[in-house]
């Protein structure tokens, strides 16, 4: 099955929520920080370890994924989306990652993104 991978900022997260709702289980939310404009990447090296990492473990599992670029302190962030809403979470263990490697180990170990 293909993966659903959709973007919102703060303005659409809403509406992507709504959205999100709608498509088949596993449902994912990633937070990450908005891009440098001088590098397109994102500002916190932490987004640019992870974020690869984390698209590519939710395209092969074919989950909904939605990721948001909004202004936080702890990014990123990954929830599991459930009917009601969050229902797991990473956040520091994925800023404490050093490598996307060290995300892919991670997100194995945790089972995540296993139905």
């Amino acid at each position: 099955m293909a993966a659903a991978h959709t973007t919102a900022n703060v303005s659409t997260f809403r509406d992507a929520v709504l959205e999100l709702q709608k498509k088949p289980t596993p449902r994912y939310v990633l937070f990450t920080a908005d891009d440098d404009p001088t590098t397109g990447l994102p500002w916190c090296p932490d987004c640019v370890r992870a974020v690869p990492a984390v698209r590519a473990a939710a395209a092969r599992s074919g989950a909904a994924l939605l990721e948001v670029t909004l202004k936080l302190t702890g990014i990123p962030t990954l929830l599991q989306w459930g009917q009601d809403g969050p229902s797991r979470r990473l956040g520091p263990e994925l800023e404490a990652c050093g490598s996307p490697s060290e995300v892919e180990k991670l997100l194995q170990s945790t089972q995540f993104f296993s139905p």
